[in-house]
């Protein structure tokens, strides 16, 4: 349990964030592999739920079954795999890198007791000892003295007079003739660039050095020579330091949390729908013509006689998951404590205080003084600004659905073409839960949901729908269909409505060949979602069905054009063997998550399932 701290305990109890309707959906596996095309769509059994004027287009007998789940994700996930523990060690884990461990070039760099300003030996090893070394030119014995210091002091413009005003026999009194000398400032900076590269010190470290702000420099000296030089001090003295991404692959990890922690500001959503169902296609009466003979041997065709369409009916068992954090406007800001920490949210033990700002080649860390007051005082940024510190507000959403529509279509001939017209009258059973709890890291409690806090209600849906095939273009087909008309409403506790919100599609498909179908739906306008991240959906989308006797193959892609969260253009793909075994799969191009290792798009979808006509 080690990576499920207290922010990815937030986000694993987020059982659920408050919505106000539904997007259009997916059912079936045909429309799902062809970029949610379905509406104009004649050879899926899945009418009833795209337009149910298809039941008189297309009046065989089917039958259709599917099952699957559909995953979308900004932003959260990726916090449960944080370590804040680890992030707190930030300092420790620079020290290891930097300053301990075996040397690079083989030898450890020695201050004397008398020279350094402390009572012993100073030893620096690591990498930071290897440019130490190149820069003051030490010798074999690797000991920096009084010579090699004036060396530098003369080398960057410091005059060194001995006894006079200005020293150089030690690092202290080097560091304090630094101060308020930019010129000397600047140059010491260049020779620690160019010093840390001879070594062939790590990226790491000479990134570092070259973002270091000048007018610190001074300081840091004179902590080296004092001997009690650590990296905690090296962020305090240096100001700000920005630490550059791909220099070495553990400290990436924290920069990783860190960016994760910052988009989580900007937004997050989370949401896990399964859409599945059962539907039976009763056959309908076929189209049948009447003939008449004058008795002089001249035949006449009367008027065809409509027949009778089909009649399906379905059960839909769907549920739809939803949820996000609304982060506190004043607590946006990303300082943590860190130092010998023992509550991460209060700030507790810790003996300093960073932030940490993302930039384009890494992040910029600075060091936030406690106002004066002791070091293991927080400061007023971190009680009135920080993400750890606030109270935030996890806003969460479980809707399940059963619906059950009894739908018919019928079929009007005219010489400008056939027209179809269908309708569906569906029971709906719903279930619902509701949280939404402000909550703070010092304090985290949830309520644990129970049988009082759940909606069950019952209400019902209408749809309509038509089709247009002209006469001139018997292959080409027009739809329109219009779900939920009547708008149910479904009264979750705690007033949060969900409205099943009316639905506007139209699309169109055209017979290609005998086994080629293309087809193209789009949402006439927005759709409401459950989300409050992306509080809209509106769908476009088409493919192409590749239809033979035993086997087809399906391909498409789709967009949301008012999704917030990433996911880019969704690519479709089906493949369906002998009606039995049917599989779509949806993946997005867009944005990519990362958890424990798996590097996958943050849009993904399956469904599972067959289906016959005859």
């Amino acid at each position: 349990m080690k990576h499920i701290t207290r922010l990815g305990m937030l986000v694993g109890v987020l059982a659920l964030t408050q919505g106000y309707g539904l997007g259009f959906g997916s059912m079936g596996q045909v429309s799902s592999s062809m970029g949610g095309a379905g509406v104009a769509l004649k050879n899926s059994a899945w009418g009833i739920y795209y337009n149910p004027a298809l039941l008189g287009a297309d009046r065989r007998a089917k039958v259709g079954y599917s099952f699957g789940a559909q995953f979308r994700e900004q932003n959260l996930l990726q916090l449960a795999t944080i370590d804040f523990e680890e992030l707190s060690q930030i300092t420790t884990t620079l020290d290891e890198k930097l300053l301990g461990g075996a040397s690079v070039a083989g030898g450890a760099i020695t201050i004397p007791g008398g020279t350094g300003g402390s009572n012993g030996n100073v030893t620096i090893d690591g990498a930071l000892g290897d440019a130490l070394g190149k820069l003051f030119g030490v010798g074999a014995d690797g000991t920096i003295g009084e010579e090699n210091i004036k060396n530098l002091a003369q080398d960057i413009g410091i005059t060194c007079n001995g006894g006079g005003v200005t020293k150089c026999n030690d690092l202290s009194t080097l560091g304090n003739s630094l101060q308020n000398n930019t010129d000397a400032q600047n140059k010491l900076k260049d020779k620690l660039v160019d010093a840390a590269e001879a070594a062939g010190a790590p990226p790491l470290l000479t990134g570092i050095f070259r973002d270091i702000d000048v007018s610190n420099i001074g300081k840091i000296i004179e902590e080296v020579g004092k001997g009690d030089f650590n990296m905690e001090k090296f962020l305090a003295s240096a100001g700000t330091v920005t630490i550059p991404r791909g220099a070495d692959s553990d400290i990436d990890k924290l920069l990783d949390a860190f960016d994760t922690l910052n988009n989580t500001l900007q937004g997050n959503d989370f949401s896990l729908n399964s859409q599945n169902g059962i539907v039976i296609q009763f056959r309908g009466k076929e189209r049948t013509k009447k003939v008449e003979a004058d008795g002089i041997g001249e035949v006449t065709v009367q008027e065809a006689d409509s027949g009778r369409g089909a009649v399906a009916v379905a059960v839909l068992p769907q549920m739809f998951v939803n949820l996000s954090a609304t982060i506190n406007p004043n607590h946006q800001r990303l300082i943590i404590g860190i130092g010998g920490c023992s509550d991460m949210a209060t700030g507790a033990g810790c003996s300093h205080f960073i932030e940490a700002k993302p930039t384009d080649g890494g992040l910029e860390f600075s060091v936030i003084n406690g106002n004066g007051s002791s070091p293991s005082t927080p400061p007023q940024d971190f009680t009135d600004h920080s993400i750890l510190s606030g109270t935030h507000t996890p806003h969460g959403i479980a809707l399940g659905l059963i619906e059950v529509p009894v739908g018919y279509g019928h079929t009007i001939y005219t010489g400008a073409g056939d027209i179809n017209i269908g309708g569906a009258v569906k029971f709906i059973q719903a279930f619902g839960y509701v949280y939404s709890t402000p909550l703070s890291f010092s304090d985290l409690k949830f309520e644990t949901p129970s049988l009082d806090d759940m909606t069950m209600q019952q209400t019902f849906g209408i749809d309509i729908g038509v089709l247009y095939t002209p006469s001139f273009l018997s292959k080409f087909n027009i739809g329109l269909v219009a779900k939920n008309l009547n708008a149910p409403t479904i009264n979750m506790k705690n007033g949060a409505d969900v409205v099943l919100n009316r639905q506007f599609r139209a699309g169109v498909s055209y017979e290609l060949l005998d086994f080629l179908t293309l087809a193209f739906d789009a949402d006439i306008l927005p759709n409401n979602t459950l989300s409050l991240t992306n509080p809209k959906s509106q769908m476009i989308g088409g493919g192409v069905l590749a239809d033979f006797k035993f086997v087809d193959f399906r391909l498409g892609a789709m967009k949301d054009l008012q999704s917030k969260a990433g996911e880019g253009a969704i690519l479709t793909t089906g493949l369906n063997l002998f009606g039995f075994f049917d599989v779509a799969v949806e993946y997005g191009l867009g944005q990519n998550v990362t958890l424990y290792g798996f590097n996958v798009s943050n849009y993904m979808a399956i469904k599972l399932g067959g289906q016959f006509s005859w």
